[in-house]
């Protein structure tokens, strides 16, 4: 198939989850044997086009995030160049332009759903739909409307009952050929363990974004009660956000600087170096801090699918749709959310026994690999752009 895939509110190339999720699935499907072109906003620093692995990469420049549907023109200019099969537009609520441009050509297309389409009531977007009188929610519906299929990773994202039927469930996935620790540089590696952990401690790492809802203060606190008591536990926080400093602050007035280790924003083809140092991954995630997270767990978490890949056991949250990915004892150790005495005793429980962690992680990364990974996503992915032509 020729596709051409929208994802106006992401920059390429990047490092966050956005980023991430466009570009292995441009890879993924290119690898299958089809023709991509990928549609992104373009900072000024960047070429309007450029090919990488195969696939083409579109750069449209945009005034706001806020006015991405006025890019309609150029996107059917491009329509009108390629000649797709299938338009596959990546949702945010200002944009549309790849499925409406997809229904001016009288072509299909197929509206990728990551978040939400609309917030809960109490959340900024919702009270931002009442001041906009309603606008946010037509919007949505119209997309929603206009779109062959829709794929997301919960049904529930999709808040407009009578079109359920055109939703198609996919999770996320890992990059289980980058996330391998069969194919890391030794040389590499055994630089980094000597800078961070020459007395071959027990590391616990917590990968992501440092917010509120990923958990950021729940674990700082847990990794502090046991520094504080063990000497053989080393605590690796990778990422950035608003709460990196504050817990940097945390971390240098609890004088545990050494043992709860933050180095800020990582470049993601080093991640898997740090996570190959650890014996555990940790995603302590706390959903009461994020409003659209009522509708349900939608994410299909990178972080939970990369600590598979790389044959690590996962200490999460026992929720619906997380459950799922990382099974309690099966994978993983899972306890009530914001129970942080259940959070201590899980870590504390695989940094003691090396057996159990070592079974769950072997597990996690045949699981992610047969179920999560970007090549089982680009797959079925494809099924349902099939089903779009049909």
């Amino acid at each position: 198939m020729k596709i051409l895939y929208v994802a106006l509110k992401e920059t390429l190339p990047g490092s966050h989850g956005g980023a991430v999720h466009v570009t292995e699935v441009a890879q993924q499907l290119t690898r299958r044997g089809h023709q991509l072109v990928v549609v992104v906003q373009r900072r000024a620093d960047q070429p309007a086009r450029e090919t990488r692995d195969g696939y083409t990469i579109v750069r449209l420049a945009a005034r706001s995030n806020f006015l991405l549907f006025r890019l309609q023109a150029p996107t059917r200019a491009l329509i009108d160049e390629f000649r797709p099969d299938a338009v596959m537009e990546r949702y945010y609520n200002f944009s549309g332009a790849g499925v409406h441009a997809a229904a001016r050509a009288k072509i299909p297309s197929l509206l990728e759903v990551n978040a939400p389409m609309l917030d809960p009531p109490g959340a900024k977007k919702h009270r931002a739909d009442k001041l906009l009188l309603g606008q946010m929610t037509r919007m949505a519906r119209a997309q929603a409307e206009l779109a062959k299929r829709i794929v997301t990773p919960l049904a529930a994202t999709v808040p407009f009952p009578e079109l359920r039927d055109k939703v198609r469930e996919i999770p996320w996935g890992a990059n289980v050929e980058m996330f391998d620790r069969t194919r890391l540089d030794p040389a590499q590696l055994e630089t980094l363990r000597l800078e961070l952990n020459p007395t071959n401690k027990r590391v616990v790492v917590f990968l992501g974004s440092f917010r509120p809802w990923h958990g950021v203060r729940e674990f700082a606190t847990v990794a502090e009660t046991i520094a504080r008591a063990r000497d053989d536990i080393l605590f690796l926080m990778l990422g950035a956000g608003p709460l990196l400093q504050e817990t940097r602050a945390r971390a240098a007035r609890a004088n545990l600087q050494t043992k709860i280790i933050l180095p800020g924003a990582t470049p993601y083809p080093r991640v898997p170096y740090y996570l190959a140092l650890a014996t555990m991954g940790v995603a302590p995630f706390n959903p009461a801090a994020h409003p659209p997270l009522r509708v349900g767990f939608y994410w299909s978490p990178l972080k939970v699918h990369e600590y598979m890949a790389m044959q690590l056991p996962v200490v999460t949250i026992n929720v619906a749709g997380l459950n799922q990915i990382a099974r309690h004892e099966q994978e993983g150790l899972l306890y009530p959310e914001n129970d942080l005495p259940a959070l201590r005793a899980a870590i504390l429980r695989l940094a003691d026994d090396a057996a159990l962690a070592e079974r769950l992680g072997a597990a996690g990364r045949a699981r992610v690999v047969k179920h999560f990974s970007w090549q089982r996503h680009a797959e079925l992915l494809e099924k349902v752009l099939r089903e779009c032509m049909a």
